[in-house]
């Protein structure tokens, strides 16, 4: 089972944090701010153990795993779509991830800090698109969409102030902080798809990987309040500090309820951001002229927002190990829809984390999704009824994940979409994904 970093911001969810001296704690006392992650108690042996004694976080306050997984995914029947780069499909990609959590206390630093690094090297085909919008295959997005690449997608440093106040800066991967016990996650452990791993609606101001800082408020040591800001536009493989400017950071804040139905937890999550970004315009059906004739500059659009709604309820309830089960989850949002080019986005599944004491470790889901596409898109796209005719796109997906080991686990993907080409067929994608986790 996937490691849950410490710490992860932006709604998102908190890991375990454990201090022991500073202003808010009683000298030789305890302060324990800490939220659950009951998936984590089985199918967590790693293929390397302990790694010879070099992976002992219990002592060293340093935890650390490698991933490798790879695809062989792609479009078995549609149309490629002029929205496509290649026709040949299904295709074979992969990555490895390295993950590294440190607990400053424990490893002799100072109590209350954090720090979380996510390396990731890419390698491989994308998959056709078919005419679709929504990627596929949301893991190999990142660091780049294409050939090899590698890049420290998040690299972040937490800092507790109190047991209710933590502070977050640093490069953040957003990927990961999307990550529920049964929506999101980064596309190697449950669904594939963007729309029902990523919130794709949020991809135009928030980049992949992306500076920022978040302070997040707690309630009874899990999240309560997030806010903070990110670089808009900042590239996945870039470095360093430079380039963040006024015009081009996204604000955002998000509150988060918690409830509890018969000893089955649930949470309801309402989020919101702003960017400052200028963007070009999607609205570009003025400046159309006849050919032979030099338009005028493309249109800009001047800043964007979104707001969301996610909900999350287990439906069984199992005292030993709470976040096994079966559980559902409901997405909901809507944007500025320019530059956003999705209006409004909806998300829906249900997911069995553990299939019983048969196959505690396998997983399944099934998920539904629809992308409203924004409106001033479709127009310019149509030139008049000469160029693109374009729809709102909507699909489902359905997976099963057979955990050969708990390090070993073997993926069966199938999804079908009707994709926003409107004059292209109904678009299926199947294949396998494979991950070790050392």
């Amino acid at each position: 089972m996937k490691n849950k970093p410490i710490f992860k911001t932006g709604a998102f969810a908190v890991g375990s944090l454990t201090f022991l001296s500073g202003p808010f704690a009683t000298a030789g006392s305890t302060v324990v701010v800490t939220t659950p992650e009951p998936s984590e108690s089985v199918c967590e042996e790693l293929l390397m153990g302990d790694m010879w004694g070099l992976r002992r976080p219990t002592e060293t306050g340093i935890d650390f795993r490698l991933e490798a997984t790879n695809f062989y995914h792609g479009m078995i029947s549609g149309d490629p779509g002029r929205l496509s780069e290649n026709d040949e499909d299904p295709t074979f990609s992969g990555k490895v991830d390295f993950y590294m959590d440190i607990d400053g206390q424990k490893a002799g630093l100072w109590s209350g800090l954090f720090i979380n690094v996510h390396g990731e090297y890419r390698y491989g085909d994308n998959t056709n698109q078919g005419g679709v919008l929504s990627p596929v295959n949301a893991a190999i997005l990142a660091p780049a969409e294409e050939g090899e690449a590698f890049a420290f997608t998040n690299v972040t440093i937490t800092q507790a102030f109190s047991e209710s106040f933590l502070v977050t800066l640093g490069k953040f991967n957003t990927v990961d902080l999307v990550d529920k016990l049964y929506y999101g996650g980064d596309g190697m452990a449950r669904f594939m798809n963007a729309s029902l791993t990523v919130m794709p609606i949020g991809g135009r101001t928030f980049p992949i990987s992306t500076l920022g800082a978040v302070g997040t408020i707690l309630r009874d040591g899990e999240p309560f309040v997030n806010f903070g800001v990110m670089d808009s536009i900042s590239p996945t493989t870039a470095s360093g500090f430079g380039g963040l400017s006024a015009d081009e950071m996204t604000l955002f804040s998000d509150i988060t309820f918690r409830t509890d139905w018969d000893g089955r937890p649930g949470v309801h999550k309402f989020a919101g951001s702003f960017s400052t970004i200028d963007a070009t315009s999607l609205d570009q059906s003025d400046i159309i002229r006849p050919p032979g004739e030099i338009g005028a500059d493309p249109n800009v659009a001047n800043d964007s927002w979104q707001i969301n709604y996610m909900w999350e309820q287990s439906l069984t309830r199992n005292p030993s190990a709470p976040g096994q089960g079966w559980g559902t989850f409901l997405f909901l949002a809507v944007s500025d829809a320019d530059p956003n080019p999705i209006g409004y986005s909806a998300a829906v599944g249900l997911v069995a984390n553990g299939l019983g004491s048969i196959r505690p470790c396998d997983s399944f889901g099934v998920g539904l999704f629809y992308n409203g596409i924004s409106s001033e898109l479709k127009d310019s796209l149509d030139l008049g009824g000469r160029g693109l005719s374009v729809g709102d796109e909507f699909g489902g997906e359905i997976y099963y994940d057979f955990a050969v080991t708990d390090g070993f686990r073997v993926t069966a993907d199938f999804q079908v979409i009707d994709p926003i080409q409107e004059d292209n067929d109904t678009a299926i994608f199947a294949g396998i994904r494979t991950r070790f986790i050392f």
